[in-house]
């Protein structure tokens, strides 16, 4: 049995502490559903309305179920990056625990936004649960958060070149890519390197927000310099990099599943900009906001409307609709009693 010392507060490992009560998040919900079916609405007037439903119907099975291998991909990619940082610390992770934990971050970063902080205290939680000290479950977890964002700073650094040379946006649109680009590598690196004693200082301005406060609690007990390993850090770097060059490769086969060759490259900056929009949306999932910004940035490297529409729909089925039951499953199992996730090694 674990020391009590070694337990994490439950209020921040609980990936809803800190969140909207239920009848706030239903209403989040509802939101973004009426977005989503307010986008569908506008898109089918402003074109033929039975067009997107025949794109839909003639959409050809064996390139969606390449795209189906590909997102599947996705959780093996994150599953190695969280097994390399728990392998370097001494534990072993199972490559279908692994896959199963990325599976479950995903429904509660998806349900509950918050910058990726509710699946980092969902998977702390349930390393703490097999048995593995406090020190290293942050050591793991913000080696993983760090790397996440610098490998998003650096997908969006590379859909912004591509969006320049290409001319895909106005200026604001890559004005805005910079920005948060910026933003990404900025957290990347506070992650990092900021000292602690600035951390306790921001951690008392920041108290009223739960969640950024419990996140900087964590950094302060176990900062993520405790990995002093850097083949570590470009590992799971290259992990990361590698899952957003998955989504992208999702993204261009469900275009081409609709009878359309696009090009990689503008598919990967409309991914890119709509992956924006979905981290800065209070909506789960970035449900509507993702789907509008899709649309039109599909528009803008030459698709047509309603192929743009089409194309995101059965995009975010499989990687929005289809793993939340599963999704469901895994969380709760790993939010459940003492699990066998982890099995200590020496």
């Amino acid at each position: 049995m674990m020391r009590m010392s070694e337990t994490i507060d439950t209020s921040c490992s609980d990936a809803g502490g800190g969140g909207p009560s239920k009848p706030a998040r239903w209403l989040v919900w509802l939101f973004g559903a009426a977005a989503c079916v307010a986008l569908v609405f506008v898109v089918t007037h402003l074109s033929e309305e039975k067009e997107f439903l025949r794109l839909i119907e003639k959409s050809e099975p064996y390139w969606l179920f390449l795209a189906l291998v590909l997102q599947a991909g996705t959780y093996v990619t994150q599953g190695i990056g969280w097994r390399v940082v728990v392998h370097f610390n001494g534990h072993r992770l199972g490559m279908l625990r692994a896959s199963e934990l990325s599976l479950a971050m995903l429904f509660v970063n998806q349900t509950l936004p918050s910058g990726g902080i509710s699946g980092e205290a969902m998977i702390s939680n349930a390393f703490v649960r097999a048995g593995m000290s406090q020190s290293v479950v942050w050591s793991v977890t913000l080696v993983n958060f760090a790397m996440y964002y610098l490998a998003y700073a650096f997908c969006m650094m590379m859909a912004l070149v591509l969006a320049l040379y290409h001319g895909y946006f106005v200026f604001w649109v890559n004005a805005t890519i910079f920005i948060f680009a910026l933003i990404a590598l900025g957290v990347a690196w506070f992650v990092k390197v900021l000292p602690v004693r600035q951390m306790i200082w921001l951690k008392t301005k920041l108290r009223f927000h739960r969640k950024i406060a419990c996140l900087l609690d964590s950094m302060i007990r176990s900062h993520v310099g405790s990995v002093p390993d850097m083949g570590v850090y470009r590992k799971v770097f290259a992990c990361h990099v590698m899952t957003f060059m998955l989504d992208a490769a999702t993204f261009w086969v469900v275009v081409r599943a609709l009878g359309v060759v696009a090009p990689i490259e503008g598919v990967f900056v409309s991914l890119m900009i709509s992956t924006m929009f979905r981290t800065i949306a209070i909506m789960p999932g970035g449900l509507g906001t993702f789907e509008a910004a899709a649309v039109m940035s599909l528009k803008s490297i030459g698709l047509p409307l309603m192929l743009g529409l089409s194309a995101t729909m059965l995009f975010r089925g499989l990687t929005f609709w289809l793993p939340m039951l599963p999704g469901f499953i895994a969380s709760r199992h790993f939010f459940g009693k003492k699990s066998d996730v982890l099995a200590v090694t020496g």
